[in-house]
């Protein structure tokens, strides 16, 4: 019983959206939907034969939401996202700049809360919430298969933006700091960029809740 995870780069700042397939079931998640990756993902998906059955978006920024129109509708999937993503995704823009294009609203199926189960065959993710570096961010973690899906909180020797509207450091420091009691071993699939470990980014026990 194992997972596949592959990734899709996509966006003008390199956003990382994955296909997360149960090899057994052929079951499929997908998380995030930077642009320019629903033509990719849909020739993987039916290279593959696999049967997706959520797209998570683990939080509304610009980048990784650019396709998630595009893509609910192309794999006929529902949208799963946190209460608070309701908003944003409805009315999708950047805070910070102009964006150089549009976005196409998109509704949210399924709200995802912390601790609630997302199941992709015998597979168990349970949701986290993790805000700071924005308020509706969530994370998927799979202790039995140690993997963490998450999104823009941590990345290889460092952590989402806390400099932008709505991010908040001391909020980062307390989301970061729940991450230490997973395993060492649990591989980070970041938002951008590389994978990392939770073993490999020591830093974070500096973090620890009470130290």
């Amino acid at each position: 019983m194992t997972l596949t995870i592959e990734s899709f780069v996509g966006g003008p700042v390199e956003t990382n959206a994955f296909l997360v397939t149960d090899d057994e079931t052929r079951e499929a998640l997908v998380i995030d939907a930077p642009m320019d990756v629903t033509d990719r993902i849909d020739r993987a998906v039916a290279s593959k034969d696999l049967k997706v059955t959520m797209l998570v978006i683990t939080h509304t920024h610009w980048d990784h939401i650019g396709d998630a129109a595009a893509l609910k509708e192309r794999l006929g999937v529902p949208l799963a996202a946190h209460e608070l993503a309701v908003n944003a995704l409805a009315n999708p823009g950047s805070a910070t700049t102009e964006l150089p294009f549009m976005i196409t609203p998109v509704t949210t199926d399924q709200f995802l809360a912390e601790g609630d189960e997302v199941r992709l065959g015998e597979h168990r993710f349970t949701v986290m919430h993790l805000p700071g570096h924005e308020v509706a961010h969530i994370a998927l973690v799979s202790e039995a298969d140690q993997v963490f899906l998450g999104g823009d909180v941590l990345f290889p020797n460092g952590h989402g933006r806390v400099d932008i509207p709505g991010a908040d450091q001391e909020t980062m420091n307390q989301s970061l700091a729940r991450l230490v009691d997973l395993s060492p071993e649990t591989v980070v699939y970041p938002g951008h960029g590389l994978t990392t470990t939770i073993g490999d980014e020591a830093w974070l026990q500096g973090l620890r809740r009470g130290a």
